[in-house]
C-alpha cells in the first residue's frame, strides 16, 4: 500500500495532482513511478476515508483546480506506516523478464544488442540521477550529511537509485562480455 502513503507524504501542504506527478517525476522517478491517472484515484479514496481533503485553487486557466493536502488522520497514518517494518517487495523489472527468456530466441547477436541497449538506457539514467545530484549540491553548500532532516533522507533514495542502476550497469557489462565469450562475438 506503498503510493497512498507516498501521497500522504507528499500533501503536507496543498498540491495539485499536476504537482504532485512532477513531484514523481522529478524526486521520486528513481525507485517510484506512477502515472497521473493512478495518482487521482488514490486520491479521492484517500479523500474517502478521512486522509486527505480538498479544496478549490486558483488556476491560471480553466476552472479552479484541486488541492490536496492530508488531514490530521493522515498523518498519523503516515507515521503509523513509517514506524512500521520496511515494506520489501518482490521487484519488477520487465527487462529481468526479458532476460530470462532470452534463451528462446536462438539468435546470440539479438541478445548481445539487447544488453547494449538496456546498458545505454541504464547509463542515461544513472546519468541523469548525477545531473539531479550535482543540481542538489550546487543548490546547498550543506549538500549532503548537513542537510535539513527531511531533505537528508531524501537525498539517501536518491543515492540508493545510483547505486542500483550503477549496479546494473556492472551486470549488463559482465552478460556482454559472457555473451561475448560464448558466442565468440564482437
Amino acid at each position: 500500500m506503498s503510493l497512498p502513503h507516498i501521497l500522504l507524504g507528499l500533501i503536507a501542504e496543498p498540491m495539485s495532482g499536476y504537482a504532485i506527478k512532477q513531484e514523481f517525476d522529478t524526486k521520486l522517478g528513481h525507485f517510484w513511478f506512477a502515472e497521473l491517472s493512478q495518482l487521482y484515484p488514490a486520491l479521492k479514496k484517500l479523500e474517502a476515508d478521512g486522509l486527505a481533503e480538498s479544496t478549490a485553487g486558483p488556476s491560471s486557466k480553466g476552472p479552479p483546480k484541486k488541492l490536496y493536502r492530508r488531514t490530521d488522520a493522515g498523518r498519523e497514518e503516515l507515521l503509523r506506516w513509517l514506524a512500521s517494518e520496511p515494506g520489501v517487495l518482490p521487484i519488477r523489472h520487465p527487462y529481468l523478464a526479458q532476460v530470462f527468456f532470452l534463451g528462446a530466441s536462438k539468435n546470440p547477436a539479438s541478445t548481445l544488442a539487447f544488453f547494449r541497449e538496456l546498458k545505454q538506457r541504464l547509463v542515461a539514467t544513472v546519468q541523469r540521477l548525477n545531473a539531479v545530484e550535482a543540481g542538489w549540491a550546487s543548490e546547498d553548500p550543506r549538500y549532503p550529511d548537513e542537510l535539513p532532516e527531511d531533505e537528508f533522507y531524501v537525498q539517501m533514495t536518491l543515492t540508493a537509485g545510483l547505486a542500483v542502476h550503477t549496479a546494473y550497469c556492472a551486470w549488463c557489462d559482465d552478460c556482454i562480455a559472457r555473451i561475448q565469450r560464448r558466442f565468440s562475438l564482437a
